[in-house]
């Protein structure tokens, strides 16, 4: 899912007994906290130069806290996925430059101040940022060791503040992960004794959504995105419809809070709305509304077409996914959608009983490296096809 964006992860909460209770926390100061929550304004709202005003200012005042630096860390996250659209592979290794510097500030800062439960929560933010990247890329072992890093450092920190409520974001996303997460990474956790509640990780995120500071939009995000995952049966879309539409009404103009509730009127069934409001995202596209840059474009002709296909109107289908994947012709940096649009033509193709035009285009997809973690999909498609058992399928890419 898009709505992958904004998205600030934290770590877990564990069983806090009276002993750790009575620990005096070390204060956050409260210029500190002020800079920190309008730096993450802004990246939730993708005005990133204002973030990295507010985060720049942190690290001058503070430049030992982990903090500021964790802000600046969040801003390469934020243009990584939304604003390059994971299709970037530089900026990912400055991503990973970013935060082995937080994690080196925080653990230094930690050592120094061990009752800095905020400090706590950024170190185990940091690498479970790691751990949500590793995931969204299909890394599975590496997201595992690094939601393992997340923990140990969260869990301290909540043994030494119960009531930082914007944890249990992090704890919600270890138990609804580890207890979702395929193959090798669910061997793991039941190895290690680390396998996860996902019911109960969504009522964590309840409490986040509800009670946090930092973090509330961020959780409520990770739970639309939950309550759309497809054929699940955590899926809620009449939920996440509503909870789309409140934060298109707090973000009027934002690209990818508009997304959010496409996707959210697609797992719904309302395809005409998914058409509706595709075609409006594309208008604000060709009028340059701020922040609908060129390069969602085939994201919104994907949303389009996949409402055509789910009607199994397949010309219409087609002539979109086309649309999407022709930006493939003069891009310099092939984008993850333009990529997918090939594979969801192929998969129209199979449908329509062509497997050479199938395979020519499922070929074609896998010519382009795979930075989004395409491949299995796109192996089972070559080998099995895709079939009516596969529809409705889902919208965005894996």
């Amino acid at each position: 899912m898009e709505k992958r964006l904004l998205i600030l992860p934290s770590v877990l909460l564990f069983f806090v007994s009276n002993a750790f209770a009575e620990i005096k926390p070390y204060p956050l100061p409260d210029d500190l906290k002020v800079l920190a929550k309008k730096g993450l304004d802004g990246v939730y709202a993708i005005r990133l130069n204002e973030a990295e005003k507010y985060f720049k200012e942190a690290v001058k005042k503070y430049p030992l806290h982990p903090f500021g630096h964790f802000g600046l860390a969040m801003l390469k996250w934020a243009q990584l996925e939304y604003k390059d659209e994971r299709s970037n592979p530089s900026l990912d290794m400055e991503y990973v430059e970013q935060t082995d510097k937080v994690a080196e500030i925080g653990e230094k800062w930690v050592d120094e101040h061990p009752n800095d439960a905020y400090a706590y929560m950024c170190l185990g933010g940091i690498y479970g940022l790691r751990a949500r990247l590793a995931i969204t890329l299909h890394r599975w072992l590496k997201a595992y060791f690094d939601g393992r890093k997340a923990i140990r450092r969260m869990k301290r920190a909540l043994k030494i503040k119960p009531d930082l409520y914007d944890a249990y974001l992090g704890l919600g996303m270890y138990e609804y992960y580890a207890g979702t997460l395929p193959g090798v990474v669910g061997i793991l956790s039941k190895l290690l004794f680390i396998s996860g509640d996902a019911g109960k990780g969504i009522e964590y995120l309840k409490i986040c959504k509800d009670k946090g500071y930092y973090n509330a939009t961020a959780a409520k995000l990770l739970l639309i995105e939950i309550f759309t995952q497809h054929r699940s049966k955590f899926s809620n879309p009449k939920l996440a419809v509503k909870w789309s539409k409140e934060l298109r009404k707090e973000y009027p103009i934002h690209p990818m809070m508009h997304f959010v509730e496409i996707v959210s009127f697609y797992e719904a069934g309302m395809y005409t709305r998914v058409r509706e409001e595709g075609f409006k995202y594309l208008e604000n596209i060709r009028k340059k509304v701020d922040l609908y840059d060129e390069k969602y474009i085939p994201r919104a002709y994907v949303a389009v077409a996949t409402a055509y296909m789910a009607e199994k109107k397949f010309d219409r289908a087609l002539e979109y996914f086309q649309k999407a994947f022709s930006v493939l012709e003069t891009s310099k940096q092939p984008g993850r959608w333009a990529v997918w649009a090939l594979v969801r033509t192929a998969n129209v193709y199979d449908l329509l009983g062509d497997r050479q035009k199938s395979l020519e285009y499922y070929k074609r997809a896998s010519s382009y490296e795979d930075e989004w973690g395409f491949s299995e999909k796109l192996d089972d498609f070559i080998d099995d096809g895709f079939t009516e058992r596969d529809m409705p399928c889902q919208l965005p890419p894996p």
